[in-house]
């Protein structure tokens, strides 16, 4: 794993193969390794980069739950895009990938190449207030995240092992670890109208080649949000993956791996019409 310093700590990515960047961005309860299958198939032509987000993986972990903000996290990839300086590149996004790095493609569209949605959004997902002393000891004490969430929005197409699962919950072995967990359920809680606010600019990636990709399993992130992509990105290509769920970088990777090379070489001769970082 690399390593930089970002406003909030330091963060972690790893990056393999060489060629235009494909940058992978994780959500919740996860980490970049998620993306290490579907990147098999990328490498060959690609420089592919997965980034940590502060509080997942391993990159560092505040301690303080009130740190946690999607705007702070956005700050903290931007901080990331501007010190590698990568130029025009690939973006992918899952679950709440999306809500941080969709804000940094809105501001500065010409310099992505094309966009990939997996099971993610940007808007207010008008979820139940979980902001409450049972929900944060549900999800510091008893890993609700990765011990519950993750079962819930599984599919039926590739069984959810207790090796698998237990990938999930090893990453966030005691309280302090789990704070990035709770942050994104409070984002929910509460950041509904600044997600609302940030995806009136999705008009903004109108011309960037899109994919999205749905788990049409998923019993979290359900249907009508893909509606509301059609919507938003009307001339994007739409993969429906039947008895999929929340994540089908693990449960279909081979699905998901061929939808993605053939995406980005459909749009090789798109090109970044300046150098400046995404949001800058």
């Amino acid at each position: 794993m690399k390593r930089l310093k970002v406003p909030g700590g330091e963060m972690a990515w790893w990056e393999e193969g060489q060629g235009t960047p494909v940058v992978l961005v994780h959500g919740t309860p996860s980490s970049s390794r998620e993306w290490r299958d579907v990147a098999r198939q990328l490498t060959p032509s690609y420089r592919v980069l997965a980034p940590d987000h502060l509080g997942f993986g391993d990159s560092e972990r505040p301690g303080d739950w009130r740190t946690y903000s999607l705007p702070w996290h956005v700050e903290n990839l931007r901080a990331w895009f501007d010190q590698l300086a990568l130029g025009p590149f690939h973006l992918v996004v899952h679950d709440f990938g999306g809500p941080i790095a969709l804000p940094l493609a809105i501001a500065a569209p010409e310099h992505v190449l094309s966009l990939t949605v997996v099971q993610s959004w940007q808007w207010d997902l008008k979820g139940p207030n979980v902001d409450n002393a049972l929900m944060r000891w549900l999800y510091l004490s008893w890993n609700f995240s990765a011990r519950m969430l993750v079962k819930m929005s599984w599919g039926r197409r590739t069984k959810l092992t207790r090796e698998l699962h237990q990938s999930f919950l090893s990453q966030f072995p005691d309280r302090a670890s789990r704070m990035g967990t709770w942050g994104f359920a409070r984002s929910i809680s509460h950041e509904g109208p600044w997600m609302e606010e940030q995806g009136k600019g999705l008009g903004r990636l109108a011309d960037v080649p899109a994919l999205v990709v749905w788990g049409k399993a998923d019993k979290v992130v359900k249907p009508e949000h893909l509606s509301r992509w059609r919507q938003a990105l009307p001339r994007a290509r739409v993969l429906e993956l039947e008895d999929v769920g929340h994540f089908p970088q693990l449960e279909a990777p081979d699905a998901l791996g061929t939808a993605l090379r053939e995406h980005l070489a459909s749009v090789p001769g798109r090109q970044a019409r300046g150098t400046a970082t995404p949001g800058t």
